[in-house]
């Protein structure tokens, strides 16, 4: 896995420099302007964003369990004025609480969300975290340094940073609400070397904070709120045009089938009442309809005078000819043996059996039968005669 841990270079935020990652190993580091970033970093990486500490306002929840996080927000607000100096529909509150920490982060919204939009057009897994927590993980109250920035971790999660020029003033400041404060130092600086004589001095380098906090970060907040970006998830996901065609057809299909299925089985059943109607007609001109078919099929072969039929001055196979279906192309009659064949054309399945069945009610039989059936449509030769 490609990780990359950004720093700003100064507290200008536009220069960074990147350390370069794979696993547990360290590659390389670069520095570049941020608005490039999607040049150095490709979509199948992680990226660790450390903003400044001194772009946040960190502040220690005392809440119990019951509190909601609306009802920490609101208590917040309303002691707002005391840490946060400009308005306060411009920041972004983000309250962590966990069993390891219990945290409400305050952060410029305009800031953040062009910092965000910029990290997004690599299309990477993107963390964003206060700068301070990358020594908290190490140890809770400590201070170390990057470029310019003197960075303070306190023990309840809270920190700042400072340059160098004011650094002074901020001990003093920090040493006189919190006289307890014994922090580790990761740095030689001479000014926290003279203010914090008892403190220990560690020598540990960047890169082994790095990978402490690429192994033990979960618990922490992570600044970065993820939401629909159709631009970030087609880098991140590295989908193509052809990609992006498909799954939007596949999307259109799922709304699209079933109104389509609806319409087409409409269609069918319409079409099957018609050609049922239509042989139905075939059978019978009178038929207007079709209710229930085979009480009607009934009344149908009821309606034949088959005794008639029977004294035709061929012995019935004359009844045949009163059937009027135009598929029966050609009808063939040898009077000497009372047998008829039957040239079909196309005649429906379903009246071709139809026929087959009224041969018994017309005292006829069926004595051979040479037909081919396609598409449920009967063509061929049968040949009838009287029944013994």
């Amino acid at each position: 896995m490609n990780r990359y841990l950004l720093h700003n270079l100064s507290n200008n935020h536009n220069e960074v420099e990147a350390f370069h990652y794979v696993d547990d190993t360290f590659q390389s580091k670069k520095q570049f302007h941020i608005d490039d970033i999607s040049k150095y970093i490709s979509s199948d990486s992680e990226i660790f964003y450390f903003i400044p500490s001194s772009k946040i306002s960190s502040i220690k929840i005392d809440a119990t369990k019951n509190d909601t996080d609306e009802t920490i927000r609101a208590r917040l607000l309303s002691d707002m004025d005391d840490f946060i100096v400009n308005d306060i529909s411009e920041n972004e509150i983000f309250i962590h609480r966990n069993p390891k920490l219990d945290l409400a982060i305050v952060i410029n919204k305009s800031y953040l969300i062009s910092l965000t939009k910029k990290l997004r057009s690599t299309g990477s897994k993107i963390f964003i975290y206060p700068e301070h927590m990358l020594s908290f993980l190490k140890d809770e109250a400590s201070i170390f340094q990057i470029a310019d920035r003197i960075i303070f971790s306190l023990s309840a999660g809270e920190g700042f940073s400072q340059n160098e020029l004011n650094l002074d003033d901020y001990v003093n400041l920090l040493k006189q609400e919190r006289k307890n404060f014994l922090p580790k130092l990761y740095t030689n600086n001479s000014t926290l070397v003279k203010n914090f004589k008892d403190s220990e001095i560690k020598d540990i380098s960047l890169e082994t904070l790095h990978l402490l906090f690429i192994k033990e970060h979960s618990f922490l907040p992570n600044l970065y709120r993820s939401g629909f970006h159709l631009d970030y998830w087609i880098k991140r996901y590295q989908i193509n045009k052809l990609d992006l065609a498909l799954a939007i057809a596949a999307t259109s299909l799922l709304v699209i089938y079933p109104i389509s299925s609806t319409f087409l089985n409409n269609s069918y059943a319409d079409e099957y009442k018609n050609e049922t109607i239509s042989i139905f007609k075939k059978i019978n001109p009178n038929i207007k309809r079709v209710v229930n078919p085979r009480r009607q099929i009934d009344e149908i072969l009821n309606s034949y005078n088959l005794e008639q039929a029977s004294n035709l001055t061929i012995s019935g196979l004359d009844s045949i000819k009163r059937l009027d279906i135009p598929e029966i192309t050609k009808l063939y009659m040898d009077i000497n043996k009372s047998e008829a064949q039957l040239t079909l054309s196309g005649l429906g399945s379903n009246q071709y059996q139809f026929l087959i069945n009224l041969l018994p009610q017309a005292n006829l039989n069926l004595i051979t039968e040479d037909v081919k059936t396609s598409n449920g449509k009967v063509s061929g030769l049968i040949t009838i005669g009287l029944s013994d």
